[in-house]
């Protein structure tokens, strides 16, 4: 296969990246599409200097700087500041320990109902407020789907 130019790549990714978030693509382009995901979300992770477990696919660990509003344990209204597939995080105003399982929605736009699903603290950490990260510990296909295509969408907006 011919070396595509990254501009280009990133055009026909953005394009394909439409077309299923419209449910347009065949099954063959679908899977294209998917190979396409992980591919952009494999050079995200090496620019972040992430690890992947191995086994493991990079469209679960790459991060995104984002703002999304987030409920957790339907008592705590805050937003996302990192969020990746596999886990986010906020600023809260007390600590939640480490190890804690808890409630969670991210609302990924207006009008949308909100992804929602479980995850536990990994680590709580004291600034102006309780800076603390989570791992998604379940969550539907139908959520996780949609929070990365999300990602992908807010990644795509930062590329003109």
């Amino acid at each position: 296969m011919a070396f595509m130019d990254p501009t280009e790549w990133m055009a026909r990714f953005r394009l394909t990246h439409e077309q299923a978030k419209k449910k347009a693509l065949s099954e063959g382009e679908l899977k294209t599409y998917l190979a396409m995901r992980e591919e952009f979300a494999r050079s995200l992770v090496q620019a972040q200097a992430l690890q992947v477990p191995d086994g493991k696919n990079y469209r679960q660990h790459f991060r995104v700087a984002q703002m999304y509003a987030a409920e957790i344990n339907s008592l705590y209204k805050t937003m996302t500041k990192e969020v990746s597939r596999s886990g986010f995080a906020v600023m809260l105003p007390a600590e939640i320990k480490v190890g804690q399982k808890v409630t969670f929605s991210i609302t990924l736009a207006r009008g949308v109902d909100p992804v929602t699903g479980e995850a536990r603290v990994v680590s709580s950490t004291k600034q102006s407020q309780w800076r603390t990260s989570l791992a998604i510990d379940s969550m539907s296909e139908a959520n996780t789907e949609r929070l990365e295509a999300a990602l992908f969408d807010a990644v795509l907006s930062r590329f003109k």
